[in-house]
C-alpha cells in the first residue's frame, strides 16, 4: 500500500479532529456537548456502521473467516499483557505507574480511530474484521483490563465495580452479535434499512475525530508535553510495537486484508478509556492523558508509515 493513500487518509482525519478542538476553544462545543455526541456515537452511529459492514458482507466468501478473526484478535489480547510487562521493565516504569503503562499498552483507540481509519482504507470490508476485534477488546478490557489497570497496588481486587454482565453488555457488543446473526444466518434486510444504516453509519468517521479533538482541546498542553518517559514510550508503542508485529502477523494470516487491519489495529494510538480506567481505580490519569495526547498526534505519521513499509499493494 502506498504511503501518500494512507498519509491522505490520516491527514483528512486529522484535519476533521483539528475542527473539533477549534471548535471546542471557541465554545462551540462544551463538555456536555462533547458527552451527547459521545453517547451518539457509542450507542447511534457506531452500532449502525458495524451492522451494515457485516450487511454489506452477507452472502460472501467471508463467513468461514469469523472464526479465523476471533482467534486472531484472541491471540492478540492474549499476547499483548506479556509484551507490556516487558515495557514496564525496559522503561523502567515505577511502581505506581505499571498498571495504567500495561493497560495503554493493551487497550488502544480501535473505537475512535481503529473504525475511521479501516473505513477509510477498506471500507466495509475493513469495519467488519475490525467489528470482531472491538467485540474481543470490549470483553477483555471489563474483565482483563480490571487486573491490569490495578497491577501493582497493594490493596487486593479494587475497583471491581466494572467486573459486571453490565458492563460487558454494551452497543459495541450486542451490535457486533446482532450483525453476526443477520451475517451468518443470511437474514434479508430491506434496501430502506440499508440505507438508512449506511447514512447513519457514515456519520462515525467525521463524529469521532471531532469527538478526540475536542478531547484533546480539554488537555493542557505545556503539561501534556513534558517528561521523556512518554515520548520513548510512545517511539516503541507507534513505532517498534507494529514493525516488529508484522513479521509474525504476516507468518501467520493468509487474507491480505485481514493482516492489513490485524496490523491497523496494533498501530492504534492509546485509547481514551486509559483515562476513563485511571479516574475509576485511582490511578495517575493526567499520566494517561498525556500519552494519549502524544500517542494520537504520532499516530498521524506512524499509521502511514508502518503501513507502507509492511503493506504492499
Amino acid at each position: 500500500m502506498g504511503i501518500t493513500v494512507v498519509l491522505l487518509q490520516m491527514i483528512k482525519l486529522f484535519l476533521i479532529m483539528c475542527i473539533g478542538y477549534v471548535m471546542y476553544r471557541v465554545g462551540m462545543i462544551d463538555n456536555h456537548t462533547k458527552a451527547q455526541l459521545t453517547k451518539m456515537l457509542l450507542y447511534v452511529t457506531m452500532p449502525a456502521l458495524i451492522i451494515n459492514s457485516f450487511i454489506e458482507n452477507t452472502g460472501s466468501d467471508k463467513k468461514n473467516m469469523l472464526g479465523e478473526l476471533f482467534v486472531i484478535a484472541l491471540v492478540m489480547y492474549v499476547a499483548l499483557p506479556f509484551i507490556a510487562v516487558l515495557l514496564n521493565i525496559l522503561l523502567q516504569i515505577p511502581k505506581t505507574l505499571r498498571g495504567i503503562y500495561m493497560f495503554m499498552t493493551v487497550y488502544s483507540n480501535i473505537g475512535f480511530m481503529g473504525f475511521p481509519v479501516a473505513d477509510a482504507l477498506y471500507g466495509s470490508e475493513g469495519v467488519f474484521y475490525a467489528a470482531i476485534f472491538n467485540c474481543i477488546f470490549n470483553i477483555s478490557v471489563f474483565t482483563m483490563g480490571v487486573v491490569m489497570i490495578n497491577y501493582g497496588k497493594d490493596e487486593p481486587g479494587a475497583g471491581t465495580s466494572f467486573l459486571s454482565i453490565k458492563k460487558l453488555m454494551n452497543p459495541g457488543i450486542l451490535c457486533s452479535v446482532i450483525a453476526v446473526v443477520i451475517f451468518i444466518a443470511e437474514i434479508p434486510v430491506p434496501k430502506v434499512v440499508m440505507d438508512v444504516l449506511s447514512s447513519v453509519g457514515g456519520l462515525t468517521s467525521p463524529l469521532a475525530m471531532i469527538i478526540v479533538g475536542a478531547s484533546l482541546a480539554m488537555m493542557n498542553l505545556k503539561e501534556m508535553l513534558g517528561g521523556i518517559r512518554a515520548y520513548v514510550y510512545t517511539f516503541i508503542r507507534q513505532f517498534a510495537l507494529p514493525l516488529l508485529s508484522w513479521p509474525v502477523i504476516d507468518k501467520f494470516v493468509e487474507d491480505d486484508v485481514v493482516a492489513a487491519i490485524t496490523l491497523i489495529m496494533a498501530a492504534m494510538p492509546v485509547g481514551n478509556m486509559a483515562v476513563l480506567f485511571a479516574t475509576e481505580y485511582d490511578c495517575d490519569e493526567k499520566e494517561a492523558a498525556k500519552v494519549i495526547f502524544i500517542t494520537t498526534l504520532v499516530a498521524i505519521i506512524s499509521i502511514p508509515l508502518v503501513m507502507s513499509l509492511c503493506v504492499s499493494g
